[in-house]
């Protein structure tokens, strides 16, 4: 299974409800509108539904940056 880097960045852009040209490789809670604790949440069970995984609750609190959820999506061989 993998995932094409414009399909990632569109879900996570969908997820936060923001428009996909402003989601990047740079992206991450800091510097990202709309990416809060409530969307983050949102966005961790989105991954879970769109790739069929299960984060655990460390990979969760880690995947605060685009950069981060492409290295634990391929911890479980997405990507």
């Amino acid at each position: 299974m993998s995932v094409a880097d414009t399909d990632l960045l569109t879900l996570i852009a969908g997820t936060l409800g923001i428009p996909p040209a402003e989601v990047t490789e740079a992206s991450d809670m800091t510097n990202t509108r709309k990416w809060d604790s409530l969307r983050q949440v949102m966005l961790m069970t989105e991954l879970e539904t769109s790739f069929g995984i299960e984060l655990t609750d460390d990979e969760m609190t880690a995947a605060n940056s685009v950069a981060k959820i492409r290295d634990i999506l391929r911890g479980h061989g997405v990507g």
